[in-house]
């Protein structure tokens, strides 16, 4: 990451860049000398007060509605119990009896010979239906449908927008099954599920259809859709794969850089949120003003991001 203008985007005359130590020598400390928790000492370099729930616990209730893990809220919708097991057995004895009808009504075989392919064409329907009724109830992305009126040259980049966020929704379903046992790689995979549902609403907007392709806006939210995001999931996915077999340390480091690329995802969807705030407000800022908003906001969270921007 390049250095920004920002004076916020400035590193600390001391300490790690990326992770300030609360309890490293010079900390903050106590009248009996014991170094203070982070709850307690003061912010880190550069924090304001606005950032403070950014450092330190937060005690507060916990809120939202606990589910079930096997509930529709959280995982795929399925058909009652009712249709999954009375359909197959209805499908394969109807076509059971019809084979049986069939056989014995033309004169092809005898009994015997109307029994075994009656067998056969039932247990074929049976699972055939159970698959098919079994199959979760999917719900259809739905396709931001460009206006008529957009440019060609924008139409042409929205549209890359649209596609690299349909491959990333594609690269993103095998992996939750790995991630499900993992809180920390669902929740990634959560909130680039989200950042690209934002994507996907403002390019469906007339004000961002509206602009050039080389605006700042349509530029960095290409940028986001087409390198950023993807880099992310990329470093997500090989980090998920090490969870499955690393131990101790190791894991510890993978999860710290689950959390890592979880906050660079949080800074994207802060740039996500202001261009919708400035398409709201008739703002337009260049492609170098976003960048540096993003550069300015990494370095406030110590983070060392695995983009370029």
């Amino acid at each position: 990451m390049s250095e920004g203008r920002d004076p916020s985007a400035q590193q600390p005359s001391s300490g790690s860049p990326r992770f300030p130590d609360p309890f490293a020598p010079g900390s903050p400390s106590s009248a009996d000398g014991t170094a203070l928790p982070p709850g307690q000492r003061d912010l880190p370099w550069k924090a304001t007060a606005e950032r403070r729930d950014l450092w330190g616990p937060r005690q507060q209730a916990l809120e939202g509605t606990v589910r079930p893990p096997t509930g529709s809220a959280v995982g795929p919708v399925h058909r009652s119990w009712l249709v999954r097991l009375g359909s197959p057995v209805v499908a394969g004895g109807l076509a059971a009896l019809a084979t049986v009808v069939v056989v014995l009504g033309t004169g092809l075989g005898g009994p015997l010979l109307a029994l075994a392919a009656a067998a056969g064409i039932g247990i074929l329907a049976l699972g055939g239906t159970g698959i098919a009724v079994n199959r979760p109830i999917g719900t259809v992305q739905e396709r931001h449908v460009l206006d008529a009126s957009v440019l060609s040259s924008t139409r042409e980049v929205l549209e890359r927008i649209l596609e690299a966020d349909a491959a990333t929704r594609d690269k993103l379903a095998p992996l939750r099954p790995q991630a499900s046992s993992t809180p920390a790689a669902a929740l990634v995979l959560e909130d680039v599920d989200s950042l690209l549902t934002r994507i996907d609403a403002l390019v469906g907007t007339e004000a961002l259809q509206a602009l050039r392709p080389s605006a700042g806006e349509v530029t960095m939210l290409e940028g986001i859709a087409c390198r950023y995001v993807p880099e992310l999931v990329d470093a997500a996915e090989d980090t998920i794969g090490f969870l499955r077999t690393f131990a101790g340390t190791a894991r510890r480091d993978a999860l710290a850089n689950l959390e890592s690329v979880r906050a660079q995802l949080s800074v994207l969807a802060e740039g996500v949120e202001r261009i919708e705030g400035d398409l709201v407000g008739g703002v337009s800022r260049d492609l170098e003003v976003h960048a540096e908003f993003l550069r300015a906001r990494f370095a406030d969270q110590h983070l060392n991001p695995i983009i370029d921007v």
